[in-house]
């Protein structure tokens, strides 16, 4: 049965493949390819072309076999009952890049014997309390634990066994993400703390900005409690329920609703600083819009990092950000309209040569292609906030569509006076 079950992976690989041969020469160069001999000459296939030598110049020839020749030939003394030997050239498969045969083996071996430990590991599974799971279920599995409070199982039986069985950038981080807010959890408030620090310096924005965020908090409070200055979340009712509010004053930052409280806290602070350069953004437009604009640019900067803390918490600014570049946007679009409005107007009052009538065209097209920028920019600043700019996004819409239809007639125009 074994025999019949690795049959296609024999098929597959009786295929003709050509001898890694080797050419040395009396000067020392080595070749490596496919080798063939015509009289006195000696030929030698390389991946860039075909080389020819005088047999006078050829110190020896080599023959070797292919990785795949050799996998056959051990393939054929393996004995296929045996899982640890069939584990062993899928290894060697592997590491001379017969990713397919190994993947066959592989499947034999746990045909032969399910539990196999090191091919269940090395296919990237994680043994859990006596289950082989993949690690994105054992990754979820555990984040339920998390959640259930089974704080003692994850530090000691469940995060040694990922940390381990993570080979990936995103796994380990992923593992790191729950081993830190577990060591949270379990008041183990120092070794959070490093381990939110290493993450900080580890993961990629906006993530590696809210890590940063709880280190500061866990080290300006080592004891892990937190004065919470009002009722958090506001709204939320004050007795009875799992959602009942946490009332000001010091609480522990294990429970998780705390630390977002804190997180808020920081957040906070970043909108007054961004507010703070809306508002000298708002007292420059009227004398200069383009410094006005980097001073939204630098409070949009400073709202990344709230929002990085307490996702979306900046929302309402940014909508008033974008109000505001739209308002100027506008203003140059309704300036470029009224160009050409009066260029429209001043085109058929006096007879031109055919020179300046195209030309007069031209700085039509010019006036609508202004515009027309213009527009596309207001429809991209309001896209993120399709719900509450719906207009605006309408408006740019409707503008851009009577500008392309009046610009495909003057093209026509232009075309029509060549």
């Amino acid at each position: 049965m074994v025999r019949v079950v690795l049959s296609g992976c024999l098929v597959a690989m009786c295929v003709a493949t050509a001898s890694a041969d080797k050419v040395i020469l009396t000067d020392g160069r080595t070749f490596t390819g496919t080798v063939d001999v015509e009289g006195d000459t000696v030929l030698i296939t390389v991946p860039y072309g075909t080389l020819r030598f005088p047999k006078t110049q050829v110190e020896r020839i080599e023959l070797r076999d292919t990785p795949e020749q050799e996998f056959r030939k051990k393939l054929g003394e393996a004995a296929l009952d045996d899982p640890n030997g069939l584990f062993y050239l899928a290894q060697w498969a592997q590491e001379n890049s017969l990713d397919r045969q190994a993947g066959d083996l592989y499947a034999l071996i746990l045909k032969l014997d399910a539990d196999h430990t090191q091919t269940r590991r090395a296919l990237g599974f994680v043994r859990i309390h006596e289950t082989w799971l993949t690690f994105p279920k054992a990754l979820q599995q555990a984040r339920g634990k998390l959640e259930a409070g089974s704080y003692t199982a994850l530090l000691e039986d469940v995060l040694p066994v990922l940390r381990d069985a993570a080979v990936t950038k995103a796994h380990r981080m992923d593992v790191a993400k729950l081993l830190g807010y577990t060591q949270l959890r379990s008041r183990l408030f120092p070794a959070a703390m490093e381990t939110f620090a290493d993450l900080a310096d580890k993961a990629d924005p906006p993530e590696s900005v809210r890590f940063g965020a709880i280190q500061k908090v866990l080290k300006d409070n080592r004891d892990g409690m937190y004065i919470l200055r009002e009722t958090y979340p506001q709204g939320t009712r004050l007795l009875g329920g799992a959602a009942a509010a946490i009332r000001p004053g010091p609480a522990s930052l294990a429970n998780p609703r705390v630390l977002d409280a804190a997180l808020k806290d920081l957040a906070k602070n970043d909108i007054a600083a961004g507010r703070e350069l809306m508002k000298d953004a708002r007292k420059l437009e009227p004398s200069d819009p383009d410094a006005a604009w980097k001073k939204y640019a630098q409070a949009e900067q400073v709202f990344d990092r709230a929002d990085a803390l307490v996702a979306t918490i900046t929302r309402s600014y940014r909508i008033e950000i974008a109000r505001r570049k739209i308002a100027s946007l506008r203003k140059d679009a309704d300036t470029d309209a009224r160009k050409f409005d009066e260029a429209m107007g001043a085109l058929g009052l006096k007879d031109v040569s055919p020179q300046a009538y195209r030309t007069m065209v031209l700085r039509l097209i010019h006036h609508l292609d202004s515009t027309r920028d213009n527009l596309t920019r207001i429809r991209g600043i309001a896209e993120p906030y399709a719900q509450e700019l719906v207009l605006e996004i309408k408006w740019a819409e409707l503008d851009l569509k009577r500008i392309e239809g009046l610009r495909r007639i003057l093209i026509s125009e232009l075309d029509g006076k060549k």
